[in-house]
């Protein structure tokens, strides 16, 4: 892990759910401690991994759909890590010039996500409130930056809580 993280405020010595997440759907974006707690998870909700893989296995079927009709920009609004089967792997599978912007609040989620995506030119993560839309638009590397306007965009909220 790269001083992003420290800089962020990471605690390694604390689970996270969006790393949690990752560590359900196979990914590689996680530490010891997420997945102790993911154990204890899967030990009371069974079901939790099939459920995360139908919901990631729908994912894939909403971008699919939308590239199929010509929509080629997505915005994902409280989108955690950027993990196994997300947005930017499923579309640039298909069309490597589709545009992702990621917007999560929570540093965990944003730094993962920023390392994950620090190659692909044609994704943006940005750090804000999706509570406020001003700020995500005005963030830096918003979305404003990566979306053009007269082009078809799809967007979608993921669960967000406060």
């Amino acid at each position: 892990m790269g001083d992003d993280f420290l800089e962020a405020g990471i605690d390694f010595e604390r689970a996270n759910a969006a790393r949690i997440y990752d560590y359900i759907l196979g990914g590689s974006h996680n530490f010891a401690v997420d997945r102790e707690q993911a154990a204890r998870t899967m030990a009371a909700y069974p079901d939790i991994t099939r459920s995360a893989q139908a919901n990631r296995a729908f994912l894939g079927s909403v971008v699919r759909w939308c590239l199929e009709r010509g929509i080629d920009q997505f915005l994902d609004l409280g989108s955690g890590v950027p993990t196994v089967g997300n947005v930017h792997e499923i579309a640039h599978a298909i069309d490597p010039g589709v545009r992702i912007a990621y917007v999560d609040f929570e540093p965990v989620a944003v730094a993962h996500a920023q390392e994950i995506t620090a190659d692909l030119p044609s994704v943006t993560v940005t750090r804000a409130d999706v509570r406020d839309p001003e700020s995500v638009f005005a963030a830096p590397g918003s979305p404003a930056c990566s979306i053009s306007r007269g082009r078809s965009g799809c967007s979608w909220w993921r669960s967000c809580t406060s």
